[in-house]
């Protein structure tokens, strides 16, 4: 070799100094150096630590399958190849990365992969003799879209007095977001509130932007939104107010005389009073009291009681109840037996005369017990009024008509019976005008 004719060259003309002999010597072992390994340790170790791992699964058959990787609990690996001093001496974390081999999964779930080395620079070679982790736990899923309802949450919101929030036109705009992520993710959305944190206070209805989305699962843990896309962001709050007031319940009683007193006739509740709220915004436009219902005089007797369903029409029931059970208070009322057999016909058409058949009728009477004690047949008035009767009605041999009972001696006495009596009618024939012989 030239490099060994050059060195006896040297040698035979002799060093010119001691410095000029130990550079030489220096070079003469790096050459030697150099020869042995690439002669007799063709191949050396090398360990890198801190390689990263490639999470793509891009063309295998994970991703063929519609698959995404959501979660692996391995972003790095320290590997230890095998290859030749001038191939492998530069390669380090910048040049090489570790990959999933993902080429046989096609379902969803939890997988256990090996993982594999590839090298940044093409052409080089080297064997791996080890891999630290070996493996990798992946969470494998399916990416979908679902649309979930929106509901608004304002903590921070307080209102006036006389005013409160009417829930059921709380909401936000728009009312539905589309969410995408991973099935096994989507799964465990309960639902999705829109959150104001917003402070004031409110006398009328208002409108704010919604500055979090919070997503919720059944027993109202927050769920993680690192792994979720909106559709969108931006929602408006609609804070309707109403004007409340809290009524008394009352029963408005119909078919009584004009004389009669309607106070003298209490009545327990199973609810006394009810919240009701309106619209507007004055509270003196909300009545104190609220009538649930009517009953008819005649049908009140002692053990009586009625349930009626709560229609509050223009108002908004804030009180969650819908019956009310109404009972008549009837620890001093009594109740009496009598026969009536006087009868009174008043408003009659003035083109019939009239006859009533009807001879006796069984009455019965309420009243305080005192009064009831003493009272007779003739202190009731038995009225038939026909001043509505149609002459359709009344046409024929006999017809029957409703009776009115009155207790003009006693307010607080009523009948509770509704009777009615049998007429008889004749049209009455008009009389002649003029003289016998027909002159005027």
């Amino acid at each position: 070799m030239n490099i060994f004719k050059k060195i006896k060259n040297k040698l035979a003309g002799g060093f010119k100094n001691d410095f000029s002999l130990f550079v030489f010597s220096i070079v003469i072992a790096i050459i030697a150096w150099f020869v042995i390994s690439m002669t007799v340790y063709p191949s050396i170790p090398k360990t890198i630590s801190g390689v990263r791992l490639d999470t793509d699964i891009s063309g295998t058959a994970a991703a063929e399958n519609n698959l995404s990787l959501i979660s692996c609990d391995v972003s790095s690996v320290r590997v230890k190849i095998l290859g030749s001093r001038a191939e492998i001496g530069n390669l380090n974390s910048e040049n090489i990365h570790a990959v999933l081999k993902a080429d046989n999964i096609s379902t969803t779930g939890t997988k256990t992969l090996s993982i594999g080395i590839v090298c940044d620079n093409p052409g080089i070679e080297f064997e791996v003799e080890s891999i630290y982790p070996e493996t990798a736990s992946v969470v494998f899923d399916k990416f979908e879209t679902r649309s979930f309802p929106v509901s608004p949450e304002v903590p921070n919101i307080t209102y006036a007095e006389g005013k409160i929030r009417n829930d059921e036109e709380f909401v936000c705009d728009p009312e539905v977001i589309n969410i995408t992520g991973p099935s096994a993710q989507l799964d465990k959305i309960d639902r999705v509130s829109v959150i104001s944190n917003k402070s004031m206070e409110l006398d009328t209805s208002y409108s704010l932007a919604g500055e979090e989305i919070k997503l919720l699962t059944e027993d109202g843990s927050i769920i993680d939104q690192t792994q979720f896309k909106f559709d969108n962001t931006n929602f408006m709050i609609s804070i309707p107010v109403l004007t409340q007031k809290t009524v008394n319940l009352t029963v408005g009683i119909v078919g009584a005389p004009s004389d009669f007193d309607k106070s003298c006739i209490k009545f327990d509740y199973s609810v006394d009073s009810i919240t009701i709220a309106s619209k507007t915004s004055q509270l003196s436009d909300v009545p104190d009291t609220y009538e649930i219902g009517k009953i008819l005089l005649s049908d009140i007797i002692p053990g009586y009681t009625k349930t009626f369903t709560i229609e509050t029409d223009d108002y908004i029931n804030m009180s969650n109840v819908d019956t009310v059970t109404v009972t008549l208070d009837d620890d001093n009322l009594k109740m009496k037996t009598l026969v009536i057999d006087k009868f009174e016909i008043s408003n009659p058409p003035s083109d019939y005369d009239f006859n009533i058949l009807t001879k006796k009728l069984d009455i019965d009477v309420v009243g305080p017990a005192d009064v009831i004690d003493s009272i007779t047949s003739n202190d009731i008035i038995a009225d038939i009024n026909l001043i509505n009767a149609s002459s359709s009605v009344i046409q024929g041999a006999s017809f029957n008509y409703d009776v009115t009972l009155s207790c003009p001696n006693y307010s607080n006495v009523w009948a509770a019976t509704r009777s009615k009596a049998i007429l008889s009618c004749t049209e009455k024939t008009a009389k002649a005008t003029g003289s016998a012989d027909g002159s005027d």
